[in-house]
Order: structure tokens, then C-alpha cells, then sequence
């Protein structure tokens, strides 16, 4: 059912990656965005400004990123694929793009369990919502950096 779906994905525009990656991946998550993931990331580094600039450079990264995981997938080269896909996952948890980071554990469970061509499905889904992730990410950033103070001012007496 998942492989039709994301078949016929492919050939109807219409039909959203986000609604295939959900048919083959149950446990895809509904939030777009952990708002209080850089926050928590801001604490653990503590520098807010080491954050965003993180956030930023995954921002920047993130088409290449899918690019490489297109094309190791497409080669059936899983060790490949999942050197990129495990970096894609925990990048994406870190700047809290939790539907996109269980989009690619989905993608991963199929490589893993060596289902090649629900891999290469899935991975063509989870790329399609990756705009709209990085969208929602960049969308953040812009509304908190009016709130956003440079570190060094916060540490000025």
C-alpha cells in the first residue's frame, strides 16, 4: 500500500509527499517544529547566538544533505546512505525539525531492513517536505531574532 502510494505520488503532483511519507511511516510526527529545541540547545552550548548560527548552517546544508541521500539511495548504496541519512537525523532533532528528523528515521528503517525501493520512495517523500521544514525553521529564527540578544550584551554589566 505504501509503495503505490508513494508511485503514485510521483506521477500525480497533486498528491502531497508529506501524505506519503505518513501512509508508509505511521509514527511520522504531526509538529513541524520543537520550538523549544534551539532554547534547550542554547543552554547546553550555553551562547544562543552558537545556536542560530547551528540552526543557520544546518538551514544552508540541508539541499546538499538531500541531495546525497537522492543519490546514494538511487545507487543502493546503504552504507552511503545511511552515513548521510544518520547525520540528517540528528541534525534535524537538534534544531527540532521533528517531522523531517521521523521522516528520515522512516527512511532509514527501510534501508536497514534492506527494502531498497521503499527506501528510494520514501527518501524522494522526505525530501518533499523538506522545504516546508526548512521553512518552518527559518520562519523561527526570523521571529526570535527581535528577541534575540548577542551574547555579549547579555553578559555586559
Amino acid at each position: 500500500m505504501a509503495r503505490s502510494a508513494a508511485r503514485r505520488a510521483s506521477r500525480e503532483p497533486g498528491m502531497a509527499a508529506d501524505v506519503v511519507v505518513g501512509r508508509a511511516c505511521p509514527a511520522l510526527a504531526t509538529q513541524q517544529l520543537d520550538p523549544t529545541a534551539l532554547t534547550r540547545l542554547a543552554g547546553e552550548l550555553e551562547s544562543s547566538d552558537l545556536a542560530r548560527s547551528i540552526a543557520r548552517t544546518y538551514l544552508r546544508m540541508l539541499e546538499g544533505r538531500l541531495s546525497r541521500a537522492a543519490t546514494a539511495l538511487a545507487r543502493r548504496d546503504d552504507i552511503a546512505a545511511m552515513d548521510v541519512l544518520l547525520s540528517l537525523r540528528v541534525s534535524s532533532a537538534t534544531v527540532g525539525l521533528v517531522r523531517l528528523e521521523s521522516a528520515v528515521l522512516c527512511v532509514i528503517d527501510a534501508v536497514r531492513r534492506g527494502d531498497r525501493e521503499l527506501a528510494s520512495e520514501l527518501g524522494a517523500s522526505m525530501a518533499g517536505i523538506a522545504p516546508e521544514a526548512g521553512a518552518a525553521l527559518q520562519s523561527h529564527l526570523d521571529a526570535t531574532a527581535s528577541v534575540a540578544q548577542p551574547d555579549a550584551l547579555r553578559r555586559a554589566p
